[in-house]
Parts: C-alpha cells; sequence; structure tokens
C-alpha cells in the first residue's frame, strides 16, 4: 500500500438526540479529509457507544456520522473498520450506509511508504483487561449469545447494552492517565518483530511512544482529546483536530 493513511477510534458515538462530546467534531473532521487527497481511513473500533444490528434492523440515530462517512467513500477514501468491543456486531447494514468494509480480525498488518503497520482495537492484548477478557468478551463474540440477543425486544435489548458499555467503561477507567504495562509490552514485542508503527486503540489515551527504532501511537478518542494519526511520506504522527477553525486546522501532538 502507498499513499495517505488515516487511523483513529472510539468516538463512543451516542445516538441523536442524546448529548455527544465529539459527534460535530467528528463530521468535521470527516469532511475535512473529503477536501484533501483520498487515501485509506481505518476506524480502529469503538466508533460507536453500542451498535447492533440483526434480521435488518440497526440502531438509529447515527445517520448524519454514517452520511458524512458515505460521502468520504464516494470521494475516493477506502474506509476499513475494525470492530472493537463495543460495536463488534457491525454488519451489512452498516457498511451500506457508511460505505466502509468491515475487517474483522484482532491484529491487521499494513504497510504504507515503506513502514511496517501492525493495527489493533487493543482489547485483551499482552494480557490484563480480565474483567473483559474473562466474561464480557466471551459473552460479546459467542454466536450463541449473538443470536439470543437478536431476540431481545429493541428496548431492552438497548439497556442491556447500555449495562455493558458502562461496565467497559468502569474497566477502562483505571487505564486512562497512562499506557497499561501489558499493552505497553506487547507493542514493543510487536516493534522487536519487524513493526516499524505499532497503532492501538481501546484505553483512550493519546500517545506517541517511541521504541527501539519503531513508534507506539495510542490513539486517544474522540470524547476528549479528538486525536487521530496520519502515515505518509515515511513518516508517522499523532494529531489532534480543531473544530472551531473554519478550515478544520490540524495540529501535531507533541
Amino acid at each position: 500500500m502507498s499513499g495517505r493513511a488515516v487511523f483513529f477510534s472510539d468516538a463512543h458515538l451516542f445516538p441523536v438526540p442524546k448529548p455527544h462530546p465529539g459527534r460535530d467534531r467528528l463530521r468535521v473532521f470527516l469532511r475535512s479529509l473529503r477536501d484533501g487527497e483520498p487515501g485509506d481511513l481505518w476506524i480502529a473500533g469503538d466508533l460507536f457507544d453500542y451498535w447492533f444490528e440483526s434480521r435488518g434492523r440497526a440502531p438509529s440515530g447515527h445517520e448524519e456520522v454514517l452520511s458524512a462517512l458515505r460521502s468520504l467513500a464516494d470521494s475516493g477514501w477506502r474506509i476499513r473498520f475494525l470492530p472493537g468491543n463495543h460495536d463488534w456486531w457491525v454488519g451489512p447494514r452498516f457498511e451500506e450506509a457508511s460505505g466502509a468494509a468491515v475487517v474483522r480480525l484482532r491484529t491487521v498488518r499494513l504497510e504504507y511508504g515503506g513502514l511496517k503497520v501492525l493495527l489493533a482495537h487493543g482489547d485483551g492484548l499482552g494480557g490484563g483487561d480480565l474483567g473483559y477478557r474473562l466474561l464480557l468478551r466471551p459473552i460479546l463474540r459467542n454466536p450463541l449469545s449473538i443470536a439470543l440477543f437478536s431476540l431481545l425486544p429493541p428496548g431492552l435489548a438497548e439497556a442491556l447494552a447500555g449495562s455493558v458499555s458502562g461496565t467497559s467503561r468502569r474497566i477502562l477507567r483505571r487505564q486512562a492517565e497512562a499506557m497499561p504495562a501489558r499493552l505497553a509490552r506487547w507493542a514493543a514485542a510487536a516493534i522487536e518483530d519487524g513493526h516499524d508503527v505499532v497503532l492501538t486503540g481501546h484505553t483512550h489515551l493519546a500517545a506517541s511512544v517511541p521504541s527501539r527504532g519503531g513508534v507506539h501511537i495510542s490513539l486517544g478518542d474522540w470524547l476528549g482529546s479528538f486525536t487521530w494519526a496520519e502515515i505518509g511520506g515515511g513518516r508517522a504522527e499523532l494529531r489532534w483536530f480543531d473544530a472551531e477553525q473554519a478550515s478544520g486546522r490540524i495540529g501535531t501532538v507533541r
């Protein structure tokens, strides 16, 4: 792969009209990409705080963001989506509305401009996250659980999903201020294995950590940090987006 590649994760979008601190900023960001050179956009999970679709049914209240993604895809961008722990159940309805292709893999190996890249949402990597790995993850990704969940009335399903989302946020809260040691070790091992750039989400931490000739970029979120990464010209940078500027000004996180 060559050219421009953009990555972000963990927007945790709530359905309209529920307020969200980053929804409008994310839409402006997507429009700014559409106005520039097309490339690859990778969404590394948890775009939605909750998404489940079954038998042609999908959540409502996300139409504006889905339309922005579709417009971006129609302009020539290639959009790929790695489901996270909050939106693992995305499917055809999401792909049709957004123009994105779902890549249901735990890690993805890429190459841009000569840089070897490893991308992951990050949940459960390197050990730790015991509450999620041992309890929530097996339930969320079990085909029987998915089949049973699809039988619930929509209101009950959304209430149950909200309780699971709350549990996940409580698990992550203690990790928000620093890179989890288990994830840092996993990323360092991946760099030692020959990757130049490791990109992860899930922790909501925005950080760029050099490691023995490579870099681990933790993508942050669109709840408070409003950060994303770009790879191009042999460089990988973590950046923040300021939607208050009419031009959608972009600044580099240092």
